[in-house]
């Protein structure tokens, strides 16, 4: 081929247009509080992850018992009746009526069994009077298949955009989707499963958030450190660590018998969320009170690292000689909050 009908191929841009964007972008940003994304229900972490952004793929990992799928249920509860916002979620391991009895639960602090049983106190009745019915018009879309192939997920989430205006995907296991039922190697399967969703998402404008298993490395390290999750322990974790926008873990140190840190604080009923991936920025933990009975999560106040105060150009002296050359060369007057 013609060497220079390649190079006519290659888009190109001017470097002070593309900036100049930016920094618009930044400024309106400055100037509307609210976080890019959908929020998850809890600050901290939205925070920190900026919500769940279009386009993005989010990947949740735990070992058994953590309680990834109550954390999950818990966020998708948040963005019905918070947010108002249509969720899908794609069930692998679990029934509609399964995933209903822990969202009922979550929402109205009852105990899992005991609802399920039918062997409730009478308060318990009480709350699930009066908090079930809110429940009524959540905007939540189950679909639950235990051999769920790619293009199945693909074919029903594209369908619900259109009919049901979904604002947001939720997957329970990665590694249960089917992609070729001729393909035995599991690590290329999580590479075309993985890619597929993050086209779904880049192509829809839709957050995907997908659970993943994790392998049993954990469970064989010591100490009070040796337990907390890793990347590598994702199962088939190289495809999902390069694919991935954001990997979130779940860990609840208790499980391992481990019940006070090296600065001996409690850790009793405490879930941690751990980012270990934050596309470009940073990494850090919120931590969680977990009812396990009940499967309710509330955020733990406290000190977090990695915080830092929001400051916007507004919040800068007008004669700072650097934003007044930063205003004047990208044209920023007309967006300016002062």
């Amino acid at each position: 081929m013609n060497r220079n009908k390649i190079m006519s191929d290659i888009s190109s841009c001017n470097m002070k247009d593309v900036l100049e964007d930016c920094l618009h972008e930044v400024q309106a940003n400055a100037v509307n509080i609210e976080i890019p994304g959908l929020s998850s229900g809890f600050y901290l972490l939205d925070d920190l992850i900026c919500g769940f952004e279009a386009g993005k793929v989010y990947v949740i990992g735990a070992r058994p018992a953590m309680g990834r799928d109550t954390f999950m249920l818990s966020m998708i509860r948040d963005i019905t009746l918070e947010s108002k916002a249509p969720v899908m979620l794609f069930s692998t391991n679990h029934r509609k009526s399964d995933l209903i009895y822990r969202l009922l639960s979550i929402h109205c602090g009852i105990n899992t069994t005991g609802l399920q049983r039918g062997w409730l106190e009478e308060l318990e009745w009480d709350r699930l009077d009066k908090e079930a019915p809110t429940l009524v018009d959540a905007p939540l879309y189950i679909h639950d298949c235990l051999n769920l192939s790619i293009n199945e997920l693909e074919d029903t989430a594209r369908q619900c955009i259109k009919e049901k205006g979904i604002k947001i995907i939720f997957i329970d296991c990665l590694q249960m989707i089917v992609f070729d039922k001729t393909d035995r190697n599991p690590s290329e399967r999580i590479a075309k499963v993985m890619s597929a969703l993050k086209q779904l998402a880049y192509e829809t404008g839709i957050p995907v958030v997908v659970g993943s298993m994790m392998n049993r490395y954990v469970d064989q390290r010591e100490g009070l450190y040796g337990k907390r999750p890793q990347l590598a322990d994702l199962a088939n974790s190289c495809y999902i660590e390069e694919l991935a926008d954001v990997i979130m873990m779940v860990y609840r140190p208790e499980y391992y018998q481990i019940f006070q840190d090296e600065e001996g604080r409690d850790l009793h009923g405490l879930m941690e969320i751990v980012v270990m991936k934050n596309a470009q920025r940073p990494l850090g933990s919120v931590f969680l009170d977990y009812k396990q009975e009940t499967g309710e999560l509330r955020l733990k106040e406290g000190p977090v690292k990695w915080a830092s105060k929001r400051v916007g150009l507004k919040d800068f002296k007008t004669d700072n000689k650097a934003v007044e050359s930063l205003i004047d060369t990208f044209d920023l007057k007309e967006v300016m909050p002062f």
